[in-house]
């Protein structure tokens, strides 16, 4: 991408409400592009009311009025200009219409700002043939007071918690890291997608025809009262960091949502790679490319697709199911098989992870370093740790 001057940035909510609006701040904890009034906005929020913006001021020559107040937040004093001009700079989002670049190691030069996309990481085999994985636990996620036979639709680490989706009894169960059950929260729809936000927040879909943002708070899950709507019914969701992408199973359609909520773009596929199949329940999205990984029926594997829908490859495999990420590598279940299977980013099938018990329908791969699968045929979740040998 072409250089581009600070002064010349625009705010990035204003952008997307098709206005051009020169950035003033900068939300170091959002890394968002703001305006006065965005960030007049911004912090009268709730939700970032506690967020620091950075003003970038210093970086375009220009200095506020002596009698107008500072629409930035001081940064503590363990804040550093020049960490800002480099570390943090380097892991910010350059926004390009709806094109993304990633990593993008950033020089700030008087009022120039640079980037180069960073290549994605290239896997090899031998790096991952040596994962294993070996259980360190397993519980039960049936609690007292189900009336129907519980059928998980997703599994979640969250902060010291792990979150279940229990789609029969329409709930969200809440367990402790060694799997004591906390707490529920009742669900309006059945719901079958579930994916980590950011701290103690996540995010699940379902029939509802919508997605909805939640948060863990102690030993019980509250909603933080917002929703996106999506359409058509969605049967699986993943965050990325930047981007929720949801698949809707009955449609083979992917909806590409922004971290606002907004919609950037639906993407239908039956047919790619010389393969006709039908989407399964599941979605992941790589954190640095932004392609999309989906298991598929049918014609059984997994399909990568560019988040412009351009599909790279489909590697097949048996009964495909849950898909996660661990340590660069996809994981992914096989109903029929009883593995868990491991592709590259590149679809290169590398070998089975692990044999398990019964049928794996769903699995979770969490900040804790621990692997999370549920099992169709029955009510039991299995805890793996993940090492290499």
């Amino acid at each position: 991408m072409a250089s581009e001057p600070l002064s010349e940035r625009l705010c990035e909510p204003c952008k997307e409400g098709k206005k051009d609006v020169k950035a003033r701040t900068l939300c170091y904890e959002c890394h968002v592009l703001l305006c006065e009034p965005c960030s007049d906005y911004h912090q009268r929020l709730k939700s970032t009311k506690d967020h620091h913006l950075v003003d970038l001021v210093p970086f375009i020559k220009k200095s506020p009025s002596r009698n107008e107040p500072s629409t930035s937040k001081q940064k503590p004093s363990t804040f550093r200009e020049d960490k800002l001009t480099s570390d943090f700079l380097k892991t910010f989002t350059i926004r390009d219409d709806t094109v993304l670049y990633h990593g993008a190691q950033v020089a700030m030069e008087s009022t120039s700002v640079t980037s180069k996309p960073e290549k994605p990481t290239v896997y090899k085999k031998a790096d991952q043939t040596r994962l294993r994985a070996t259980k360190c636990l397993e519980f039960s996620v049936k609690r007292l007071g189900n009336k129907e036979n519980v059928d998980v639709k997703g599994v979640l680490c969250v902060s010291d918690k792990v979150v279940v989706v229990d789609r029969n009894n329409n709930e969200l169960k809440l367990f402790n890291k060694n799997g004591a059950y906390l707490s529920f929260i009742e669900l309006k729809d059945y719901t079958f997608g579930i994916t980590y936000v950011h701290d103690s927040t996540f995010a699940t879909c379902g029939l509802g025809n919508t997605v909805f943002l939640w948060k863990v708070r102690g030993m019980t899950i509250v909603n933080v009262d917002v929703s996106y709507l999506v359409n058509p019914p969605a049967h699986g969701i993943h965050y990325n960091g930047t981007y929720y992408c949801v698949v809707h199973n009955w449609n083979n359609l992917i909806t590409i949502l922004n971290r606002h909520g907004r919609q950037v773009r639906k993407i239908i596929l039956k047919e790619a790679c010389g393969n006709k199949f039908k989407f399964g329940h599941d979605i992941h999205m790589d954190s640095e490319t932004n392609n999309i990984y989906v298991p598929c029926h049918n014609e059984h594997g997994v399909l990568c697709t560019t988040i412009d829908g351009k599909a790279l490859w489909f590697t097949p495999l048996s009964s495909p199911g849950g898909i996660t990420e661990i340590q660069g590598t996809l994981c992914v279940v096989g109903h029929g098989s009883r593995y868990l299977y491991m592709i590259t980013k590149v679809g290169e099938n590398v070998g089975k992870l692990n044999d398990l018990d019964g049928k794996p329908g769903y699995v979770y791969y969490g900040l804790d370093g621990r692997l999370y699968v549920s099992y169709n045929s029955y009510n039991e979740i299995s805890v793996y740790t993940i090492t290499l040998w």
